[in-house]
């Protein structure tokens, strides 16, 4: 009986197709050009973004095992957002204008331990670039890498005297 039910729906099927023009393979359409490593986190949710950016700091320490201490547990991530033009250019985040930065703080994951600011990282993702750039936040007992991002006045073009 299922034997004439499966030969039954193969006809209809058949039939169905007969009078229709054959499908033709759709042209390809062309590869969109690869993004930058920026580009793919912003579009990522940004719940995202900071475990790409841990991720990120995982995979360039294991290439770069002199980028030390290594970071063996996380305990924070957080956005900087793209670095403005307007950025202390003394200061840690200086040379990344324009890049998008997240802070990875890593350590133990015990709350009565205090975090060290040499395990504190600034993952950037620069314009155009195809890999992350790092730096170690640490030195002495303050974080390079404070949450809230040194800014400057920037004051009114100077017009020359006539």
């Amino acid at each position: 009986m299922k034997l004439i039910h499966i030969a039954i729906t193969a006809a209809a099927l058949a039939l169905a197709a007969c009078g229709q023009p054959a499908e033709t393979e759709a042209p390809e359409a062309p590869a969109a050009a690869p993004q930058t490593l920026m580009e793919q986190v912003q579009a990522m949710r940004p719940e995202q973004q900071p475990v790409f950016a841990y991720q990120q700091l995982i995979a360039y320490q294991q290439a770069n095992p002199e980028a030390l201490p290594a970071c063996t547990a996380v305990r924070g991530t957080e956005s900087r957002g793209v670095i403005p033009p307007n950025i202390n250019p003394d200061s840690a985040y200086g040379p990344y204008v324009g890049s998008l930065a997240f802070s990875v703080q890593c350590g133990e994951l015990r709350s009565a331990t205090r975090m060290d600011p040499n395990e504190q990282w600034l993952v950037v993702f620069a314009p155009g670039a195809t890999e992350v750039q790092v730096a170690n936040c640490g030195g002495a007992d303050l974080t390079r890498c404070p949450r809230t991002l040194p800014l400057v006045e920037i004051g009114p073009t100077p017009t020359p005297a006539p």
